[in-house]
């Protein structure tokens, strides 16, 4: 009786695991595509969305076969070469703006220089 009992609830819990797994699958493919579409919008197009996206049709394609520890494996490296991309992305416009705000420091700084060259200019003709 014990037996049965121990057995049935060894065949629910791994039912249970497979659902699990199942439903993991789903929500990191459904997560990458997300990431996908956020990449196709800003405009993203290198190795690393190339590698994404043909990880992503291999998940799709795992989890019809039934094969779901591998779409969820291919989906969550998918999410992260998307994410990879984003953050280069990002890292490219920030480097970009503080390479514009040094040029406008450099500028301010001649600036600086050239009225402090005038005021001590102004000082000079001041003195008697």
């Amino acid at each position: 009786m014990h037996k049965s009992i121990l057995a049935l609830a060894a065949v629910a819990l791994l039912a249970a695991c497979g659902s699990n797994q199942a439903l993991l699958a789903r929500r990191t493919q459904s997560e990458a595509q997300q990431l996908q579409q956020y990449c196709r919008k800003a405009g993203l197009s290198n190795p690393e969305t190339v590698k994404a996206d043909q990880s992503l049709q291999a998940a799709a394609a795992h989890l019809a076969d039934g094969k779901e520890d591998v779409a969820a494996s291919e989906s969550d490296l998918s999410a992260t070469l998307y994410r990879l991309a984003l953050a280069r992305k990002e890292l490219s416009d920030v480097q970009a703006q503080v390479d514009d705000l040094k040029k406008g420091l450099g500028k301010d700084k001649d600036q600086l220089q050239t009225y402090q060259e005038i005021l001590s200019e102004m000082k000079a003709t001041r003195k008697p």
